[in-house]
């Protein structure tokens, strides 16, 4: 909800700083433009403010575009599993030790930011609910009061037309449920002709919509008095520029009709307007600039109608641009882990090591990926979690330590003997999202699986047999480890299974299209040093093994 408050605060700027500039046009473009591209405008000013798009320029990548055109399946892998006895110091696991890790909160749990988000959702539902039941009262009031009657006009079949003492100028109410509300003193054969065609007017170019949108506006933004301004140049320029389509056909002495039935109607106009309505008599500050576009309307050379074009898509396109360069460099992307190129211990060639970590942190699932450039060979190498390092630290615990990515790094590039060029780490969440994302995994579960563990947060319960795991299950399936005969090390079999079958599924180039979805997906719940290009090679390089062999190697505890 940060984020959003901070993107609605640039928003802010945004349309409050091009509300300026209109407002020192405004002298100009009223003299050269017509009154409908002034009310264009402010609508574009408060679709600004509150839509909330970005749009960031993607980076061509040839191999993507490349490797996504496949659609060929992937075929079966062979894959074999060798034990490999490594010397190192390690122990005997304890699968039911639980170690407590407290690791040092660098913010408040409650900052200022939270407190600004606070305190403008309260100020927005309260201004929107207060609207919403002014609205509500007023449309029950006048309902109760109301008569529908018929008129022989030609009108739209969606609008009816209702009579009341309670209305003292004609209006359009009702999105949904459109209505045309009447006083008794727009009823007269002089007066109903401008009445009918003012108000259709208002009808047939949605301009209730748009006075939603300035209440939406309104809303969001309370906190900003350019808004207000905004939306009163918008209510402002509505009726002027529908006074504008009425009169644009009209003789001179009809104008001069048209004028008396305003001024007929202002005389007993509510002093307090309906912003989710359109009143056709409008404040006294508006009647003289009304007046003078009714006497002096004049039709508009299609030269400044071009301009006017320009000028306009200008004005809003530069500040659509500049809010969406705005976003992009100062919202801040929702992140809960550091950028893995700023950790040191990377080299320039290696393996690449894929961390999975539990709830509390901690590494829970270990393996390095490798193929050979020589014979296109693929070699995944698991690592226990519970492997020691020299300073007989487990591997597990180094993550939730301080620079804990560069010691892990540095403990398996020690224990396989292989640098470390690139770096996933990866939580429960982002591994439940890709495995939803991808359709779930169909594989065998060797046995019945029921394990509850408050400290840790598991609640793991699936069947034996055959069957389509969800990410939930696939969670489970990874971190159960209890009542395994070799303990962690059938634990380790039973991932790489599932390894086995993730491949043979899902490696295939008809998937990798949906990386840069994934990469969205899991947002600030992966670190990694790889870019989408880097990811679709790899991804690539996997699919090319499928005529060869993918060895799953997996180390043996001392």
């Amino acid at each position: 909800m940060t984020k959003w408050f901070q993107i609605f605060l640039l928003l802010s700027v945004i349309g409050s700083s091009l509300t300026g500039i209109l407002l020192v046009l405004k002298k100009w473009t009223r003299t050269h433009f017509p009154p409908l591209w002034e009310y264009v405008l402010w609508i574009g000013v408060l679709l600004v403010m509150v839509v909330p798009i970005s749009v960031k320029m993607p980076t061509i990548q040839p191999m993507l575009q490349k490797h996504t055109a496949f659609t060929t399946p992937l075929t079966s892998i062979d894959m074999t599993t060798t034990h490999v006895a490594i010397p190192f110091h390690t122990i005997e696991p304890h699968m039911e030790e639980h170690i407590s890790i407290t690791k040092e909160v660098g913010a408040s749990l409650f900052s200022w930011w939270d407190l600004l988000v606070l305190v403008w959702i309260t100020g927005a539902l309260g201004s929107l609910g207060y609207r919403l039941m002014g609205y509500r009262r007023w449309i029950k009031q006048i309902r109760k009061t109301c008569v529908r009657i018929d008129l022989d006009a030609q009108l739209p079949k969606r609008l009816r037309v209702y009579q009341t003492k309670e209305a003292v100028s004609p209006m359009v109410a009702g999105i949904l449920h459109p209505m045309l509300i009447l006083p008794e003193e727009a009823l007269s054969e002089s007066r109903l002709q401008y009445v009918l065609r003012h108000e259709l007017i208002h009808y047939r170019r949605g301009d209730l919509l748009w006075r939603w949108l300035a209440v939406l506006a309104m809303s969001i933004h309370w906190f900003q008095p350019m808004v207000y301004v905004a939306v009163a140049q918008m209510q402002e320029a509505c009726e002027i520029s529908c006074d504008w389509c009425v009169v644009r056909f009209m003789e001179q002495e009809k104008r001069d009709d048209y004028m008396r039935v305003i001024l007929a109607l202002l005389a007993t106009t509510m002093s307090k307007k309906q912003i989710f309505t359109t009143q056709m008599a409008s404040g006294k500050k508006q009647l003289q600039r009304r007046f003078t576009m009714i006497r002096n309307q004049k039709p508009y050379k299609k030269k400044k109608i071009f301009l006017s074009v320009c000028v306009g898509t200008m004005l809003l396109g530069g500040a659509w641009l500049t809010g969406c360069t705005l976003q992009e460099t100062y919202v801040p992307k929702e992140s809960k882990t550091e950028v893995a190129t700023s950790i040191a211990g990377l080299a320039e060639e290696g393996t690449l090591l894929f961390v999975g970590t539990d709830n509390r942190g901690m590494a829970d699932t270990i393996f390095t990926y490798h193929i050979s450039e020589e014979d296109g060979k693929a070699d995944i190498l698991s690592i226990p979690r519970d492997t020691k390092t020299a300073e007989g630290q487990k591997i597990s615990s180094l993550l939730v330590q301080e620079d804990g990515d560069a010691k892990l790094i540095q403990a398996v590039s020690e224990i396989t003997t292989q640098p470390v060029a690139d770096y996933i780490r990866m939580d429960l969440t982002a591994v439940e999202t890709v495995i939803d994302h991808l359709g779930g995994v169909t594989f065998t579960v060797p046995q019945d699986m029921d394990y509850d563990d408050d400290v840790q947060n598991l609640s793991i319960h699936l069947r034996a047999g055959e069957q389509r795991l969800s990410g939930k299950d696939a969670v489970g399936l990874l971190q159960y480890r209890k009542g395994y005969p070799r303990r962690d090390l059938s634990r380790i079999e039973v991932q790489q299974a599932f390894l086995k079958e993730l491949f043979q599924q899902k490696c295939n180039p008809a998937y990798l299209k949906e990386i840069p979805a994934l990469l969205e997906a899991t947002k600030g719940h992966v670190v990694t040093n790889l870019t989408m290009s880097d990811m679709v090679a790899y991804g690539q390089k996997l699919y090319d093994c499928k005529q060869k062999s993918i060895d799953t190697v997996m180390m043996d505890i001392w």
